[in-house]
């Protein structure tokens, strides 16, 4: 996207220093629907390291996303960009290595992702800048993200040869889940712990117990959230086991309604897939709490830090209150969102009350207070 490169006066000049700096803080706000707003509440390294970290797993996201390239492509290009991460030289050769093996028709596309990636020169070489206990964890989080999602993509390949991708246990969505956010988790603990020396080994284990979690809470709470769109794809997250105990075959028999039968088989056949959507509604609220209870174990003079959390998690709470037990994903016209005054008020309240253990407990209970039982 040249044009992103113009606004800042940059051409196409080789990006180092600063300007490169200036390239990945313009490039986030193009390629992020709402981490920016998270992101950009931090400063100093701490800033920088998650920074860096969304980026590099949005190159990888890309890649394993990419509509065109098949599955074996994409293991050979998330290994190349792994590869980079092998070592804190972060080799130019490998990095190379990586942008030159990118499809042809990214190099003519406007989009801000594939932008992104054929500046991996521009934004992996400023990892090197940060102290090496932030840098680590990055190199870490990078290389087993870029392993789990070249194992799924040859999954999802294989699966819609024959028609759709689905994932047949809880056990499956977990590690899906796991690979795609929980990891997410745990490198802002040890990014957070790197940040401060108030969080000391004991509290660093307590926040190790819950952070997979932490990162799970944001991803099922979207699964839930975007499963009609999921579907359009030919793919649902929605375990097969959860299906089969409510009387489907296949999770996707769920987006086949009905035509012509009695109004009882109508009705019966909403009832059981709104049994199947609330049994996923309950497993992201369990993964909320753990969320929330990770959040409350950052310091709480550590504002910046805390609101990086609760933004997030209270506005996947609000979803997930919005969308209730899940019966209405499928009468919507439209996918159930919550509005943008709502996130103005939810920075707003927790900007005002970050510091308070009571209010956060108090306010999630409030959201989740009549849609699940405590």
């Amino acid at each position: 996207m040249a044009n992103i490169l113009d606004s800042l006066g940059m051409g196409e000049d080789v990006l180092e220093g600063k300007k490169a700096w200036l390239y990945a803080e313009e490039i986030l706000l193009h390629v992020s629907r709402t981490f920016a707003l998270n992101i950009n509440v931090l400063k100093g390294r701490l800033h920088r390291s998650i920074l860096l970290a969304y980026l590099y797993l949005r190159i990888a996201d890309t890649v394993e996303d990419d509509p065109d390239m098949k599955a074996s492509e994409k293991e050979v290009l998330l290994g190349k960009f792994a590869e980079i991460f092998k070592t804190a030289d972060l080799p130019d050769g490998a990095i190379a290595a990586f942008e030159d093996a990118l499809p042809e028709s990214w190099r003519k596309s406007d989009h801000p992702y594939m932008n992104l990636c054929l500046h991996t020169h521009v934004v992996v070489p400023l990892l090197k800048e940060l102290p090496e206990v932030y840098a680590a964890p990055v190199r870490a989080v990078t290389i087993e993200m870029c392993h789990g999602m070249a194992k799924f993509a040859l999954r999802q390949e294989a699966a819609l040869s024959s028609g759709w991708f689905t994932l047949e246990s809880v056990a499956d969505l977990d590690e899906y889940c796991y690979y795609v956010a929980g990891i997410v988790g745990k490198l802002l603990t040890n990014l957070f712990a790197a940040d401060t020396c108030l969080i000391g080994d004991a509290r660093k284990a307590e926040m190790q117990k819950l952070d997979v979690s932490f990162g799970l809470a944001l991803q099922v709470a979207n699964i839930v959230k975007d499963c009609m769109e999921d579907s359009t794809r030919r793919v649902c997250f929605v375990p097969e086991e959860i299906c089969r105990r409510h009387g489907f075959e296949h999770s996707y028999d769920m987006f086949n309604l009905p035509v012509g039968v009695a109004d009882e088989v109508r009705a019966d056949f909403e009832a059981r897939r709104a049994a199947v959507m609330e049994e996923l509604v309950k497993k992201a609220w369990g993964h909320l709490d753990d969320a929330i209870a990770y959040t409350k174990l950052v310091p709480n003079v550590k504002m910046r830090t805390r609101l990086f959390c609760l933004w997030p998690l209270f506005m996947a709470a609000e979803n997930m209150k919005l969308i209730g037990d899940g019966s209405g994903l499928f009468a919507a016209d439209k996918k159930m969102k919550i509005t943008r005054d709502t996130v103005k008020r939810i920075v707003k309240s927790t900007s005002m009350h970050f510091y308070s253990d009571r209010w956060i407990e108090k306010t999630y209970l409030q959201l989740k207070k009549g849609v699940m039982s405590s």
